[in-house]
């Protein structure tokens, strides 16, 4: 028996017949699956790994640069306006093009935007089931389950046991239905999961909280890029002209309104990341603190180029810097320079 090395880094013995399936589309990326099958058709060894590479690159080819936004923000839905930022940085960059400090503010803002709106997507409704047991929660106390809010999320408004008790009730009206709806698919009975069930109950409430103001947060997107997903952007600026004075008739669909719109949306944001996602991901993550390790390579060797300068082409003021981590050294943080092909 030999032992082959992936693609991706990882090692599979060569016994019995190896199966590749690549890709698998899915949201957010493509996965790569590699199994070693015995003469049983039994599964030996398996490796599965998100892979980085899309095609952007072979959609572009030949196509006009300006346009590069349009076309690669459509790769994903969830990730919206990211590849699309990116495409309009690196045209400008290569036509030595500066934009103006308040069309960078705004590309700010709409980053920000889907960073935090990705997060709490990600968290609770891409995520959050591996851990969360929502037919579980019918076994909740609302009462306990309401004082656990107050000790998890003590700033959070919707904590009473009422509020709770209506929750298990809409719950209880899926899974008797049948009609598990975005809950079908889970292995509720599977021994993995490990909260308990005013933990289950708390969890799902929030979950459906997100579902609900996560089509608030994406606003911000339609106010300065025209609708989300896929928001407008362009190479020199942002497609949206401002008249503080101006109510949206002449033709300017920025004004004074539509930013204090914007801003409740940041408040909202805020308040949310603060008072419920940040502690419910560490309420839950303590019930599951051998799934901490990481995980596959991203656990050895990361890099990142950074974000949100605080003075635009100044990566030095970057509020998110980045760096590179290798081999699992999480003590050193080595520069990494985003011009450089070689790295």
């Amino acid at each position: 028996m030999s032992i082959i090395k992936t693609p991706n880094g990882y090692d599979l013995d060569s016994s019995g017949r190896r199966v590749v399936v690549d890709p698998v589309t899915r949201i957010e990326g493509h996965m790569r699956c590699e199994v070693n099958v015995d003469d049983n058709n039994v599964i030996r060894n398996a490796v599965s790994s998100g892979t980085m590479w899309r095609g952007l690159e072979v959609i572009l080819k030949g196509r006009d640069p300006r346009d590069a936004w349009a076309f690669v923000e459509r790769i994903c839905g969830v990730c919206t306006g990211c590849h699309a930022l990116t495409s309009v940085r690196a045209v400008e960059d290569a036509l030595g093009i500066k934009i103006p400090p308040n069309a960078h503010l705004i590309r700010e803002i709409m980053a920000k935007t889907l960073q935090v709106h990705d997060h709490v997507v990600h968290f609770y409704h891409l995520h959050a089931l591996d851990w969360v047991n929502p037919v579980n929660a019918l076994k909740a106390d609302p009462k306990a389950t309401s004082q656990l809010q107050q000790m998890v999320s003590p700033a959070h408004p919707m904590s009473s046991p009422g509020y709770f008790r209506d929750i298990q009730t809409r719950i209880r009206k899926f899974v008797e239905s049948g009609q598990l709806g975005p809950f079908k698919n889970g292995y509720w009975d599977n021994p993995a999961y490990k909260l308990p069930p005013e933990a289950d109950l708390m969890a799902v409430a929030h979950y459906l909280e997100a579902l609900d103001l996560q089509k608030d947060f994406v606003k911000v997107h339609t106010v300065f890029g025209g609708k989300n997903p896929h928001p407008n952007y362009l190479v020199g600026g942002v497609p949206c002209a401002i008249n503080m004075d101006g109510d949206l008739s002449a033709g300017a669909p920025l004004n004074m309104e539509r930013l204090n719109f914007v801003k409740a949306r940041i408040d909202e944001m805020v308040a949310f990341c603060n008072n419920v996602l940040i502690p419910d991901v560490l309420a839950i993550a303590s019930f599951y603190k051998d799934w901490l390790y990481g995980g596959g390579l991203g656990a050895y060797s990361v890099m990142d180029y950074g974000a949100y300068p605080k003075v635009n082409y100044d990566k030095s003021t970057d509020q998110l810097p980045g760096g590179v981590i290798l081999n699992g050294n999480w003590n050193e943080v080595f520069p990494v320079d985003p011009r450089d092909p070689e790295q």
